[in-house]
């Protein structure tokens, strides 16, 4: 029903893999505008409290119908290639790892620009919390089709939030 209520220029993208966390709820769609002033959002949360997950999704040509929430801690952990979509495919991406870890252990001794510049370790993902950003990319009847995925994650580990975003696949109507 999500990718009814969107239009057929937007493919979504569900996990197969959710770290035995059940989705709680139904999946928020939001859509408004037309041509260049086009704005989606599909989003649906996985778990409650902690281990939980929320997965957030837009065509990559639009803009956010609902901003998902930036994290001002965030510090880059790892950038890596994965491959996604369903069994067999080649498609491979970039998902970029992020732990919100920045200012959750910093002293007065710290400068600031010390802390902004600081890389935050994988550990820091299931501490703190993470996200993953990955740039979905499929064809639909030959047509290239890029969907923007945000998984924020709260208490899952570095290699769990990276096999979430590895289990993605894109959901047919």
């Amino acid at each position: 029903r999500a990718v009814a209520a969107l239009d057929d220029e937007t493919v979504l993208w569900r996990p197969t893999y959710t770290a035995g966390l059940r989705r709680n709820g139904p999946i928020d769609v939001i859509a408004y505008g037309s041509a260049g002033k086009r704005a989606t959002f599909a989003g649906s949360t996985y778990g409650k409290r902690v281990p939980s997950f929320t997965l957030a999704q837009k065509a990559s040509q639009t803009r956010w119908a609902a901003v998902p929430v930036e994290q001002d801690s965030a510090g880059l952990v790892k950038s890596e290639r994965i491959r996604i979509g369903r069994p067999g495919a080649t498609r491979v991406v970039r998902a970029r790892i992020f732990a919100n870890c920045r200012g959750a252990d910093s002293s007065a001794s710290d400068s600031t620009v010390g802390a902004a510049s600081r890389r935050c370790s994988r550990a820091d993902v299931a501490r703190f919390g993470g996200v993953a950003e990955v740039l979905a990319r499929t064809t639909v009847s030959g047509e290239p089709r890029a969907t923007t995925v945000r998984i924020d994650s709260n208490g899952l580990s570095y290699r769990q939030l990276v096999r979430v975003a590895r289990g993605l696949v894109p959901v047919s109507d």
